[in-house]
């Protein structure tokens, strides 16, 4: 498989410039080769409001928006050349950071310039976030995995079956809601895919995040845009919160549009029959 050259560099937060303390808060990534540069971040300050004194976790969020806003100038992927200018174009991760200024407090810090090999920019993105950032959480903090990572697993035989490229963000606004999906395609109806974990270190989280995703779901009942809506599971590691889990699929199954809850075991037989349903609804091109 073709290895894609990348840079990387680890973002920071420092609080007080004279004291010089930092965290890692992100991870920004380039591969020019095939016009990737995206970022992730730490959305979750608790540990910065616990470890800072005076943290402003508004302006922290602000901070991070603007970052996004910024790096998003630079993101090739899967987009026409002809909407974009030249001078856009980055060939490292430091060529990012030259020409980003998304903090004068200098509160945001950037690690030095790192390299490496992948054939898959984003899931190294989320690898080494993993790595540099997720792992500095106190181990009661965490959780086992996130969406992100749940969706790694299902994103890989989509990918395979050559139909990722055909997903795309969608928002659903109603009087009452805006909700932001970022894995949908359109034949005649708006069809989602949520990757939802529920790999949790403590079993009644998996029950509060069924909650959350039918109610999310049932929101959605009678918006006309909607299809089916896929409901792409974690599971969780823990042999002891299988009970947890089954009660959390059960809440699922009640959601009241249209749905499909696939499981992990089952990520490659749901590729196959999206990919062959997209392709018979004329969705691949």
């Amino acid at each position: 498989m073709r290895k894609i050259a990348y840079t990387y560099s680890l973002i920071k937060y420092l609080h007080d410039p004279a004291v010089g303390e930092m965290l890692n808060i992100g991870v920004l990534l380039c591969a020019p080769a095939c016009g990737f540069v995206q970022a992730k971040f730490n959305r979750h300050y608790e540990r910065l409001s616990s470890t800072f004194a005076n943290f402003d976790g508004e302006q922290y969020r602000n901070i991070i928006a603007q970052l996004e806003r910024e790096i998003r100038k630079f993101d090739f992927k899967d987009k026409s050349e002809t909407l974009f200018v030249i001078s856009e174009r980055a060939e490292s991760v430091d060529d990012v950071i030259k020409r980003i200024c998304p903090d004068r407090g200098l509160s945001i810090q950037f690690g030095p310039m790192l390299a490496g090999l992948t054939d898959d920019p984003e899931a190294e993105l989320f690898h080494i976030f993993d790595q540099s950032v997720v792992s500095q959480y106190p181990q009661k903090e965490k959780k086992g995995r996130a969406d992100d990572d749940v969706w790694q697993v299902y994103r890989r035989p989509l990918r395979e079956r050559k139909v990722e490229k055909y997903l795309e963000p969608k928002v659903f606004v109603s009087d009452s809601y805006e909700f932001k999906f970022e894995h949908t395609f359109k034949n005649e109806n708006w069809h989602v895919l949520k990757p939802v974990t529920m790999d949790y270190a403590q079993s009644q989280y998996i029950q509060e995040r069924a909650t959350r995703v039918f109610g999310e779901a049932a929101a959605l009942e009678g918006n006309e845009e909607i299809g089916t809506y896929y409901i792409l599971l974690g599971a969780p590691q823990l042999g002891s919160h299988k009970a947890a889990f089954e009660k959390a699929k059960n809440l699922l199954g009640k959601i009241p549009i249209k749905k499909e809850i696939i499981e992990e075991d089952a990520a490659e037989d749901f590729a196959n029959e999206l990919a062959s349903y997209m392709e018979e609804h004329g969705v691949v091109k």
